[in-house]
């Protein structure tokens, strides 16, 4: 097997293993050269044109210094070749279901199905390209690098390894790491989180990923610098107006296609990617689908009219966000005469500081002050300078038809009144 070192913006050479470039040179892995780590953001921030290949790899390169971490550090570890290659593979793997233009594929599939989610896909792919290839993957580290993708433990393997590529308790893990370093880097030229010290403090205790207690700035810094992206550059309100243009090209898309199929077969899915706009642009689709991306083309984007953000605290207009867009388009557009459903766009986003609505996050992170001895922090020994919230829901509003821009406000400002407990 070959082996080799490509150079990478954020780490320089890459140490990826001889056992993942079957993988990788596999037409379903390179098809993710071919699907923006950031969907509409490339739109606005014209720097971020990288794509899930450079992040996958990023990732694996990452688990890889990660282990090789513990096992110069923690011997007592008893780190098996078998668990270490699940890991890297996991990595390495974690975003072969991501449909074109990332996320907001998986927004456009969850108004058809609300339940599918692109990690199973990619644990789909990852066996399909082992059998139709002869990879002959050991089955146990397919099995586990496929829990992995999940988020999922696997058997008898050690659980902290689950929580190197998908860490459902406190989100600090080598997915993160590469996408909030390279982001970073991409849209604001700010340089790369400092991910390294995460790594170089942690440790394994009772099974589980601690860290260090001086590193608290570090992991504060990490959480900040994670919700200050989604501000300033995921959900930007003209990135949300140009990603609500795609979701309404592959509203088309899948009336041409069976959904269920391309949701569900490997095969269907591992044939589109982002060019799915270009064939957009000669008309494959229909003059409806390339007139909206004319208009992306031509910068005629769907015009913002307002936000509501909503504190955790109000259940119920939590609740009323979470309905689904066409209702609430619905609620707007019956406020006035004039308006229909074409008209209005609404998106619905979250943004939070760890993964607990109501809680500090470093509330839920285990540290280690001596080596073998792990601890968690009370209130009082966290900083006094906090957000208020540490998650909020918001509503944005936006008019397809700039003539229409007027009336659309009429509405917004009626409707904003009978959003519940505002």
């Amino acid at each position: 097997m070959r082996s080799h070192s490509p150079q990478d913006q954020i780490y320089g050479p890459l140490s990826i293993p001889a056992y993942c470039w079957p993988i990788i040179d596999t037409p379903e892995f390179q098809r993710l050269r071919n699907v923006y780590q950031l969907g509409g953001v490339v739109y606005v921030y014209p720097g971020t044109n990288h794509s899930r290949f450079e992040h996958s790899l990023g990732c694996a390169h990452l688990a890889g210094v990660w282990m090789n971490h513990f096992k110069k550090t923690q011997p007592e570890l008893n780190i098996l070749e078998k668990y270490e290659k699940a890991v890297i593979i996991a990595a390495l793997c974690h975003d072969l279901g991501q449909g074109p233009y990332s996320y907001v594929f998986d927004q456009a599939v969850a108004q058809e199905n609300p339940y599918w989610k692109h990690s199973e896909m990619s644990a789909k792919i990852l066996k399909l390209i082992n059998e139709k290839y002869s990879l002959n993957i050991e089955s146990d580290v397919l099995d586990a690098a496929c829990e992995y993708i999940k988020g999922d433990e696997y058997n008898t393997f050690p659980k902290y390894l689950a929580s190197i590529v998908h860490n459902q308790q406190c989100d600090i893990d080598v997915n993160k790491f590469d996408y909030l370093s390279r982001d970073m880097n991409r849209a604001l030229n700010t340089g790369s989180f400092i991910y390294d010290r995460l790594i170089y403090n942690s440790r394994v205790i009772d099974d589980q990923l601690c860290w260090k207690f001086s590193e608290i700035p570090t992991i504060e810094m990490f959480f900040y610098n994670f919700n200050d992206m989604a501000e300033r550059v995921y959900k930007h309100r003209v990135v949300q107006a140009i990603e609500l243009m795609i979701m309404d090209i592959f509203d088309v898309f899948f009336e041409k296609v069976d959904i269920t199929e391309l949701t569900q077969d490997p095969n269907v899915f591992v044939q589109y990617d982002d060019r799915i706009l270009y064939s957009v642009e000669l008309n494959e689709y229909g003059e409806k689908a390339k007139n909206i991306s004319d208009r992306i083309i031509r910068r005629d984007l769907y015009k913002f009219i307002g936000e509501v953000r909503i504190a955790p605290k109000n259940s119920g207009g939590e609740k009323y966000s979470q309905r689904h867009p066409k209702s609430i388009e619905e609620d707007i557009v019956e406020k006035v005469d004039g308006l229909t459903t074409d008209d209005i766009r609404v998106v619905s986003s979250r943004f939070r500081y760890g993964l607990t609505r109501d809680r500090h996050p470093l509330l839920c992170i285990p540290f280690w002050k001596e080596e073998n001895q792990k601890i968690f922090l009370t209130k009082d020994q966290i900083s006094a300078i906090n957000p208020v919230y540490f998650s909020q829901s918001m509503m944005r509003v936006f008019v397809t038809n700039k003539e229409k821009k007027a009336l659309a406000t009429q509405a917004y400002e009626k409707w904003k009144q009978s959003v519940p407990s505002l």
